[in-house]
């Protein structure tokens, strides 16, 4: 009894959580180490800290909603480089050609070098940016919080084209589209309801189309996820929709609506939804396969781990679904909630997490054989 007293306070004092899966295996969820994002301790208000870690061989970047963006050695978790924004940088960024861009919420867009964090260019957007860009061919598309979308060329911080367009509802959900690029369109979506693709050369619109049309929250939030020839988006509380990709046509809808974009795998689409659920959809037709209601609020992004399906609830914890069945299988408490998609390095079996409380984890995915355990290992669940 002793020896198994000491084994399970190993685990505790380890960050090491273990339980069994499918019957055959133990999945390990090892917690590497946590790092505080902030420059200093936060008493105001809560902030949605909705950034996605970006992470290279050597590095994670991450930022928070309160005071800036920072670098991290990934593997000693010792902060490489800070750079401090008023009231952070919410929406998320990308990494390209060894730039960092993205919307703050000081009204600017930034470019700067990974390396050092030092500022290459700034855009002034005259509103906050809360969404990631997208670069293609030498120019970064985004739209900032006044629903105005820029064309600026990556390498100068020129203006190429801006798109604006106006809500007159002014209610709408905090958040934007992050653009997607195929072809010569850009296509984007508004918090008016609408789903618009413009010419990328011009900024002219080439077709757009009205989904949400009778809700409170109209907002089209979601990145526009392009499979083939077609579309997949959601409006907030309307429905999720599947349209042609070269004339907007809506081929199929479900009535759900939806914040975050979905994630797809084959023919299965996974759909976290504005009223709770994780949906599990065949994508050709829109049919619900399986549903899961979250325990705490709106789901990020789901991530697909082997046969596991991994998202954050904004009010509650990490949960851990198989992908298959929705059948729950554990969760990882980080508190505060949590409004950023996790980032998974599946060549590492590691999953990056920032936290509501604007915390950095960096978790070890592992299974191991039941028949390669001990006796008291076997059966664990903590």
């Amino acid at each position: 009894m002793r020896l198994l007293m000491c084994f399970l306070g190993s685990i505790l004092l380890s960050g090491c959580f273990t339980f069994q899966y499918l019957g055959k295996n133990q999945f390990n969820i090892e917690k590497k180490w946590v790092r505080n994002t902030l420059n200093a301790d936060y008493l105001g208000g809560k902030r949605q800290h909705r950034f996605s870690p970006i992470i290279t061989e050597t590095t994670i970047y991450v930022a928070n909603a309160i005071d800036g963006i920072r670098a991290y050695d990934r593997s000693s978790a010792k902060v490489l480089w800070r750079k401090s924004i008023k009231d952070g940088v919410e929406g998320g960024a990308i990494l390209h050609n060894n730039q960092l861009l993205f919307g703050a919420s000081d009204g600017f867009f930034y470019s700067l070098n990974a390396h050092n964090g030092e500022i290459r260019w700034t855009y002034p957007i005259h509103s906050e940016g809360l969404s990631a860009p997208f670069a293609e061919g030498g120019v970064v598309y985004f739209i900032s919080g006044n629903n105005v979308v820029h064309a600026v060329e990556i390498e100068t911080g020129k203006l190429v084209w801006v798109y604006t367009r106006r809500d007159p509802t002014n209610i709408s959900i905090r958040g934007g589209s992050q653009p997607n690029v195929v072809g010569d369109l850009v296509y984007i979506g508004f918090s008016d309801g609408y789903l618009v693709a413009l010419k990328k050369n011009t900024g002219s619109v080439f077709w757009e189309i009205l989904l949400n049309k009778n809700k409170r929250f109209r907002d089209v939030d979601a990145h526009p996820v392009i499979d083939s020839d077609k579309i997949f988006i959601s409006s907030y509380d309307g429905s999720l929709y599947c349209l042609r990709l070269d004339t907007g046509q809506v081929l199929w809808s479900l009535d759900e609506g939806g914040y975050a974009e979905v994630e797809i795998e084959g023919n299965t689409i996974f759909y976290p939804t504005s009223t709770g659920k994780i949906l599990s959809l065949d994508k050709n037709s829109g049919k619900v396969l399986w549903t899961y209601n979250t325990r705490g609020g709106m789901g990020t992004k789901p991530v697909v781990y082997n046969e596991i399906l991994i998202f954050g609830e904004m009010h509650g914890a990490l949960v851990f679904l198989n992908k298959n069945t929705g059948q729950f299988i554990k969760h990882f408490e980080t508190g505060w909630g949590i409004a950023s998609t996790p980032t998974l390095d599946l060549s590492k079996n590691e999953l990056f997490l920032l936290s509501g409380g604007a915390n950095l984890y960096t978790l070890g995915l592992s299974w191991r054989r039941l028949n390669q355990l001990w006796p008291w290992e076997k059966g664990v669940d903590l």
